[in-house]
C-alpha cells in the first residue's frame, strides 16, 4: 500500500498539495513495457553502485520548462553554443509552437518556427536567445559545477511526454499534449491524448515508474508540483497525476521548508509554479532565481555532503538550437536542452560534452541505488553521473548561488 502524508495549502488561487511517499506500489506495471529494454536486469550496476550510494544518498531532479540549449547557453565559454540572432528576455510574451510536428519540420529542414512563432515587437523570435544578464544564477551554477552541452530530450514531443520520460523512461506511445475531456479514469486529469500511428486514448497510464522501483527497494521519494487553475498547462508538468493512483505535490516553497526541517527523500522531483517557469509566455524572469533557491536549500542543509542535484529543461520549446538531434527511434531524440549537475562531488566549472538524454537522469538514479531499467530510454542512455562526478574527491564546501 502506498503510504502518503497529504497537506493542502491555498495561496492566491493556487492549490498546493504535498505528498511524501514510501513503500508499496504506485501504479500497476505493464508487462508490455516495464523493463522491456533490459528484462529487469541491472546491467552495469553492482559494486560501482554500492560505492556511489555510500556517497550519494539523495538525488534531487529539477525540471524547468521548454528552452533549448542555445536559447540559454549559446554564449557560454567552452560550450558548443551558437547565438543565431537577437536577444529576447525571459519574461517576453512569446508564443512558440513545439508540437511533435514542429519538431519534425525543424529538425528535417533546419528552419525553425516559420508561421508558428509570435512575440510582439520581435521578428523571427524563435532564433533569439535570452540575454546573459537574466541568467546570472544559471551561469553561476555552471561555473561552479557541471554544464552539459549534449543533453537531448529523449522525445521530440512537448512537455507532457517529456515529464513522463523523467519518471518512466517512456510516455506510452503518446503524441503531443492531452486535450478534451474523458470519462473518469482514476487519474487526477481526465483528458485524451493521441498515439503515434493510432487513435486517441485516455491519458491515464499504468506503466511502471522509477517511484515503483524505489518503493520495492525500500527507498523514499517525493514529488513537488503546483496545481494552478489559471494556467492549466501546469497540470501536464505533474507527471504522476497522469498515472493511475498517482499523486501531485507542492513546489519549491514546501521543498525548502521540508529540507529545513531535516526531510529529504532518496529521490525528489520538483517542477516550478507557472510564474517560476522558463516557459515562454509565463511573463516572468523568476526561473533562474527559483532554481537557485532549490540549490541553496540543499547546499545549506545537513544533506549537502550526500546529495546531487540535476537541473534540466523539458524540451526545446520551439527555440532554435544549431545541433541536429540524432534520431534513435520514431520519437527522437529531441533537440538539445541544458543540464546542470550540482554536488559536492561534481567536477568544478566543467562542460560535459558526453551525449546524454532524459533517460540518462533515470540511469543515474538506477545506477546509484542499484535499480532495474524501466524502458528503452534509460537502457540505452549514458549514466549522467559517470562523467560529471568525481567520488574520489573530498566533498567540497557549498558556496551559495
Amino acid at each position: 500500500m502506498l503510504r502518503c502524508k497529504v497537506t493542502a495549502f491555498l495561496l492566491t488561487g493556487t492549490v498546493l498539495l504535498t505528498v511524501a511517499c514510501s513503500s508499496g506500489p504506485v501504479s500497476p506495471a505493464s508487462p508490455a513495457v516495464a523493463n522491456s529494454a533490459s528484462g529487469g536486469s541491472t546491467s552495469g550496476v553492482g559494486a560501482a553502485s554500492q560505492s556511489r550510494a555510500s556517497k550519494i544518498q539523495h538525488i534531487v531532479i529539477v525540471m524547468q520548462e521548454a528552452r533549448s540549449f542555445d536559447d540559454l547557453f549559446c554564449g557560454y565559454a567552452g560550450a558548443n553554443g551558437k547565438c543565431a540572432g537577437q536577444t529576447i528576455p525571459l519574461e517576453a510574451n512569446c508564443t512558440l509552437s513545439d508540437t511533435f510536428q514542429d519538431f519534425e519540420r525543424d529538425r528535417k529542414t533546419g528552419h525553425f518556427g516559420r508561421d508558428h512563432a509570435s512575440c510582439p515587437g520581435y521578428k523571427r523570435p524563435e532564433y533569439a536567445h535570452v540575454p546573459t544578464s537574466e541568467l546570472t544564477q544559471y551561469y553561476k551554477i555552471a561555473q561552479q559545477y557541471v554544464l552539459g552541452d549534449a543533453m537531448f530530450s529523449s522525445t521530440g514531443n512537448p512537455t507532457f511526454e517529456s515529464h513522463q520520460y523523467l519518471i518512466a523512461a517512456q510516455s506510452g506511445n503518446a503524441e503531443n499534449q492531452p486535450f478534451g475531456k474523458t470519462p473518469p479514469e482514476g487519474c487526477a486529469y481526465r483528458q485524451w491524448v493521441d498515439q503515434f500511428k493510432g487513435g486517441k486514448i485516455a491519458a491515464c497510464f499504468a506503466y511502471k515508474t522509477l517511484a515503483d522501483e524505489l518503493n520495492v527497494a525500500g527507498l523514499t521519494w517525493s514529488y513537488y508540483h503546483t496545481a494552478n487553475r489559471k494556467h492549466p498547462i501546469v497540470d501536464t508538468w505533474d507527471a504522476f497525476g497522469w498515472i493511475k493512483g498517482g499523486s501531485s505535490t507542492a513546489p519549491s516553497s514546501q521543498f525548502i521548508e521540508d529540507v529545513g526541517r531535516g526531510k529529504l527523500a532518496s529521490v525528489t522531483w520538483i517542477t516550478p509554479a507557472f510564474a517560476n517557469s522558463d516557459l515562454s509566455g509565463s511573463l516572468s524572469a523568476g526561473g533562474p532565481n527559483w532554481v537557485a533557491s532549490v540549490v541553496n536549500a540543499v547546499g545549506e542543509s545537513q544533506f549537502w555532503n550526500t546529495s546531487a542535484i540535476v537541473v534540466m529543461w523539458s524540451g526545446f520549446g520551439g527555440w532554435y538550437d544549431h545541433v541536429a538531434p540524432p534520431m534513435l527511434d520514431y520519437e527522437g531524440l529531441g533537440f538539445r536542452v541544458p543540464v546542470l549537475v550540482v554536488s559536492p562531488y561534481a567536477l568544478s566549472g566543467s562542460v560535459a560534452h558526453t551525449q546524454f538524454e532524459t533517460g540518462s537522469v533515470l540511469k543515474f538514479v538506477e545506477d546509484t541505488f542499484g535499480l532495474p531499467r524501466l524502458a528503452v530510454s534509460d537502457a540505452r542512455a549514458r549514466d549522467l553521473g559517470a562523467s560529471t562526478l568525481n567520488l574520489k574527491q573530498a566533498p567540497r564546501a557549498f558556496v551559495p548561488i
